[in-house]
């Protein structure tokens, strides 16, 4: 998924050397979350309907960017978007913990499915409105290898390395 426009609705953002975390907060929890390249400018910010669960989830990005394991459990989520099929994709990616990676075909064969739907559990990740919530940044390629993030392949190397990865 290509990096939201910014004339979007953003209601928090938050400053990293990698880039800007620009997000969405509704009333039933966090709706959207971007990790977005090093050069985009903050967005602009619009009232945040969540003060109290901005507060929580700046704390938890805090401690994750200083190398803290963090699940982001204590975070709502609006999961009122997507597939019945995505949805459950992104529910039981939020099981991989810190500091750990899976295959999609891991994925895939957790979920129940065939061997065969690796591929499209790849693409639901693709479709995540919540990366690093849902960390489909830990989901690699059969081989063991980095493939496509729609954060951009430059945040998954980061976070990974940042849980701990060493990666060639």
């Amino acid at each position: 998924m290509p990096p939201p426009s910014l004339d979007g609705v953003f209601n928090f953002h938050f400053a990293h050397s990698a880039g800007v975390i620009a997000g969405e907060f509704t009333a039933d929890g966090l709706r959207r979350f971007y990790l977005l390249p090093r050069d985009t400018p903050p967005p602009m910010l619009a009232a945040l309907p969540a003060q109290a669960e901005a507060e929580v989830l700046l704390a938890a990005l805090q401690r994750y960017f200083l190398g803290e394991p963090e699940d982001f459990r204590g975070i709502a989520l609006d999961l009122n978007q997507g597939t019945t099929f995505q949805r459950s994709v992104w529910s039981a990616a939020r099981a991989v913990p810190w500091g750990a990676t899976a295959t999609y075909g891991d994925l895939a064969a957790q979920l129940g499915r065939g061997p065969g739907s690796a591929r499209a559990v790849g693409h639901a990740l693709g479709q995540n409105p919540l990366h690093l919530l849902v960390p489909c940044h830990r989901f690699l390629a059969a081989s063991g290898h980095l493939v496509d993030y729609a954060g951009g392949i430059e945040w998954k190397e980061t976070l990974l390395r940042l849980e701990g990865h060493h990666l060639a």
